[in-house]
């Protein structure tokens, strides 16, 4: 049995899922867990997502709905009734509903007219709460990529099945299916997985969710910029504009709405940038001050390591340090490099995690000089 086939089985017999999106790959990761999330809703699942917050480029998402507004339900308190029969008979514009009781009655006030939230309920405390018998997980190498939710919840990670999804086939194999490709992204993976599932259930892939994963696929493939796109991620992206992806509005909250805030950190990251000649690498280290005056945070860095990463594509070894604050306060780091002897260099002397061609780390140190010395020290 293939793992595709593996991965079906697991969610067929599960009843209540919840979807662990690992949010330093969050484009990709949080776009795959929505759609995946309005698919299992469809497939008669309970499920939610849990995740620390969505970034705000990404707020977008939640406004969608995989579901067509056509939809229309009437509820009816049926407590202390007995419902018998229903049937409905439709003359011209009139539709008539016809209950037959055989025991209670039903007035106007047990009957109302239910509005469906259109908007994802992200979960962020107790996961035990959820009793979920299926955790599926995106874009984690390993459980310590989840954070808190994982050091916070461990027991019910320990003591469920988990599905993990994730396009590094060098990251810890911690599932009981391990749903690994080689592809650009996480959401190309679920494309798959769903479009498996709909030669069941058809259907599935319709202009929400087709929206959600084409725009995991641009975040990840840097709108088809990045050389690594192959072929098959073309394919895949025309199939889901096939479907009703909304690609124009995806482009435009993914590419054209940059902050003031986002452009001016990045300004002050170049002004900073430093070339060491003898180690071929290319260093910026920004203080609190920087953010103050830029009037930005730690959050806009994902926009300014984005460009970095694709303007330095071709260039050397890249370091940015900035201030944290933790406590007690650390300095933390993004170091990318194609020689991986440098990353491996810096996931053996410092706390960190890995993603392709990057590391993001911690140094102990409460200054960015000691910090720096310590990194050149190794590299």
């Amino acid at each position: 049995m293939n793992t595709i086939s593996q991965a079906k089985n697991l969610i067929k017999k599960s009843h209540s899922i919840l979807l662990l999106p690992a949010l330093d790959v969050a484009g990709d990761s949080l776009s795959a867990s929505f759609a995946l999330f309005f698919t299992l809703k469809k497939l008669g699942k309970k499920v939610n997502v849990a995740a620390d917050g969505i970034p705000e480029k990404l707020h977008f998402l939640s406004e969608l709905d995989s579901f067509s507004g056509k939809d229309f339900i009437i509820s009816i308190d049926a407590s202390g009734k007995n419902i018998s029969e229903m049937r409905y008979e439709k003359n011209g514009e009139e539709l008539k509903i016809h209950l037959t009781l055989t025991e209670g009655e039903i007035s106007e006030k047990d009957v109302s007219f239910p509005q469906r939230s259109k908007k994802i309920e992200i979960k962020k405390d107790n996961l035990a709460n959820e009793n979920p018998d299926l955790l599926i997980t995106l874009g984690a190498g390993s459980l310590e990529d989840l954070g808190e939710l994982f050091t916070q919840n461990s027991a019910v990670f320990y003591e469920t099945p988990i599905l993990r999804i994730d396009n590094h086939l060098d990251s810890e194999n911690f599932g009981e299916v391990n749903l690994t490709e080689i592809t650009s992204s996480i959401s190309e993976i679920v494309t798959g997985l769903i479009r498996s599932m709909e030669a069941q259930d058809g259907g599935l892939i319709k202009e929400a969710v087709a929206s959600y994963l084409l725009t995991g696929i641009i975040w990840a493939s840097q709108n088809f910029r990045n050389p690594k796109t192959r072929p098959k991620t073309f394919e895949t992206s025309a199939f889901l504009i096939e479907r009703g992806a909304c690609h124009q509005k995806i482009i435009q909250h993914l590419y054209k709405q940059k902050s003031l805030s986002q452009i001016k950190l990045l300004g002050r990251i170049l002004e900073k940038l430093n070339f060491d000649r003898q180690k071929g690498l290319y260093l910026a280290a920004l203080t609190d001050r920087d953010f103050q005056e830029c009037q930005a945070s730690s959050k806009d860095l994902s926009f300014a390591l984005e460009e970095m990463k694709f303007n330095f594509r071709y260039l050397p070894n890249l370091l940015l340090l900035w201030e944290s604050h933790a406590s007690p306060p650390v300095i933390k780091g993004v170091f990318y490099s194609p020689d991986l002897g440098n990353l491996q260099k810096i996931l053996e002397n410092f706390e960190g995690v890995s993603r392709g061609e990057g590391v993001l780390f911690l140094v102990r140190e409460k200054e960015l000089l000691s910090a720096q010395e310590k990194i050149l020290k190794i590299l």
